[in-house]
Formats: C-alpha cells, sequence, structure tokens
C-alpha cells in the first residue's frame, strides 16, 4: 500500500524541538542566552514590541509585512526601519538553524522505530518541519539518500531513494549560497541566479545525516541564506533579490512532487500537522488533491476530531482519528 506520510510539529516534538504554540518563548529565551550576545539585540527588539512569550506567527507576519511595505520608500526614517527589521528577520533565520542544530542531537526514538518498523519502499514524507533527525533515522535505516531523497538532485552520482522526503517550508540542512561562494573578485552569474537553482548542504549537516565523503551539492563558503520559509501568516515560496523573484521554480517543483504524491496514495496518515487555516496552500492541496477513496489516518492530538470533519466534508469517506493523538504512542502500535 503507498502511503503518504504528513508530519507537522508535533511529530518532532519527542525529539526536543518545540510547537508553534512554544516557539516564540523558547526561541527568544535561546537568543538572548546565545554566546557573545550575537542574536540579543534581536530578542530585545521583538520582546519590546511583543513581549517575552510572543506568538512566532505575529512577530513574522509583523516583520515581513512591514519590510515589504517600505521596499520603495526613500524616506529616511522608513529606510532605516527597514534594515533595522530585515536585519532582525535575518537573525531569526541564522538563529532557528542554529538552535535547531543544537537540538537535533537528541536522540529520536520514535523516528528511528518508525525508519525501522513502519515506512515502506516508495512511501512518501510531506513535512512541514525545519529538522532533519528524521532524514537521519531514514539514512540509518537505509531507506533514504540524501542525493535524490529530497525529490531534488545533491549528489553527483545516480543513487536513487526509496523513500522521499518533501519539504515545502525548507530545512535548517538546506542553504542557498550567494554567488556560488564568491568571497572577492569579480562573478558572473545567470539573470535571477545570485542563489544558484536550489539548495547546498553544509559538510557538517551532511556528516550529521551520515555522508563523510559526499560529492554533489555541497556549500562551499562565502555568504549564504538559510532555506526556510518562516512560519507568518502569509507564505511566499520564493526570495525577493534586487535582481527579481529566485527559487520560485524550486519551490513549486516540491510542491508539484507532493501533490502528485498525494494523487496517487493509497493511503494517507496525518501525524502532528494541524492543517490551520495559516497553512492555506497546504490545507488546499491535502483536502484536495487525494482520491476520495483513500484511507485517512489523523494523529493529531486535541485537532484531529477537527480534522477528520474536514475530511469527511470535502467528501473522504474513509476517515478515522486516533484519540491518543501523539506520534510516538502511534509509531509504538
Amino acid at each position: 500500500m503507498r502511503t503518504v506520510y504528513i508530519l507537522g510539529a508535533g511529530a518532532s516534538k519527542h525529539v526536543g524541538y518545540p510547537l508553534i504554540s512554544e516557539m516564540g518563548k523558547e526561541m527568544l529565551e535561546w537568543m538572548m542566552a546565545y554566546p557573545n550576545g550575537y542574536f540579543r539585540s534581536a530578542a530585545e527588539i521583538v520582546a519590546e514590541r511583543f513581549g517575552k512569550t510572543p506568538n512566532i506567527e505575529e512577530v513574522i507576519t509583523y516583520l515581513e509585512s512591514t519590510i515589504r511595505s517600505l521596499t520603495n520608500s526613500e524616506a529616511p526614517e522608513e529606510k532605516s526601519q527597514r534594515i533595522r527589521l530585515g536585519t532582525v528577520r535575518g537573525h531569526f533565520l541564522e538563529a532557528m538553524r542554529e538552535w535547531f542544530r543544537e537540538i537535533h542531537v537528541h536522540p529520536a526514538p520514535a523516528y528511528a522505530k518508525f525508519a525501522d518498523d513502519v515506512i515502506r519502499s516508495d512511501d512518501t514524507v510531506i513535512t512541514f518541519n525545519y529538522d532533519d533527525s528524521l532524514e537521519r533515522e531514514l539514512t540509518r535505516a537505509s531507506k533514504w539518500d540524501v542525493s535524490r531523497g529530497y525529490g531534488f538532485a545533491l549528489g553527483t552520482g545516480e543513487k536513487s531513494s526509496s523513500v522521499l522526503v518533501l519539504k515545502p517550508h525548507g530545512s535548517i540542512n538546506w542553504l542557498a549560497s550567494l554567488f556560488r561562494g564568491r568571497t572577492s573578485g569579480a562573478a558572473q552569474v545567470d539573470a535571477g541566479m545570485t542563489l544558484g537553482h536550489q539548495p547546498v548542504i553544509h559538510k557538517a549537516d551532511l556528516e550529521f545525516l551520515g555522508y563523510k565523503d559526499f560529492e554533489g551539492h555541497v556549500y562551499p563558503g562565502g555568504g549564504a541564506l538559510v532555506s526556510l520559509i518562516l512560519p507568518g501568516h502569509i507564505k511566499e515560496f520564493f526570495y525577493r533579490t534586487s535582481v527579481g523573484d529566485e527559487w520560485r521554480f524550486f519551490f513549486d517543483s516540491l510542491w508539484a512532487q507532493a501533490e502528485t504524491s498525494l494523487k496517487y496514495a493509497e493511503k494517507l496518515v496525518i501525524c502532528g500537522y494541524s492543517m490551520l487555516p495559516v497553512d492555506k496552500r497546504a490545507c488546499d492541496m491535502i483536502l484536495t488533491a487525494p482520491r476520495k477513496n483513500v484511507e485517512v489516518e489523523i494523529i493529531c492530538g486535541s485537532q484531529g476530531q477537527r480534522i477528520e470533519s474536514d475530511f469527511r466534508r470535502a467528501g473522504y469517506a474513509h476517515v478515522s482519528f486516533d484519540a491518543s493523538g501523539r506520534f510516538e504512542r502511534w509509531v509504538e502500535k
């Protein structure tokens, strides 16, 4: 039975990653405590406006909408504010990556059992989580390979992956390399390609996944952006740059592969993903792409019954939800 697993923050909670409702408070605390005070200024600006326990979605929405509204302003005060808030947003991206890279050294027993005993060849995982703990366990279980397992080519060889992991919101181990890693001198790049056409991965992150001698799209050094779609109310799946929008095709490709996987799924399992209206693109895809006779199983805690009702209203008949609602308990079963 070809199964598509849709994972949200509830699936990664057992490793130590935060739920979206907890992320604002925990992230500010981590940024405040970071060595040398590198992230402190950005954290203080956010805390001053939103308090010490902010809603992370409201923070990101404010930052991104304000930056967009000031893009073409020539007023000195507004230009200064745009630069200031742009720096805060950039620090949030950096902090997210470094915070999650601290957490990912924790054991991931439920992901390990999922990799060993649950997922099968030709299954697909669509995860809206940023972390890479699942991929590490899938690699260990010899069911996933980074060369093709993310839905785009990273390795120089043709090594396939029996399981596909699609991450439409990005991943902490994906970097957009600025000018192909050039740090000085002239650089020739194609129009609209200052960030390349897809992510590269740092050698340390490849080693975490289990690849010590990897040949392919490895981070070459120099400037880079963390490839994450932050959790704002309006999500843009591309990068705005001085030469135009970039990476739109890359993210659209991930979404198209996710939609195709759902279309041909025989079973759909939703674990720890609340399907809230803030993720409109994802919710629309999940509720419309699968065939109506697909078997749907929902493991989403207190949100399970609501999600079940959403599927039934959308015309799906074979829907059930696990009242225990926890990914690790479901894996044990």
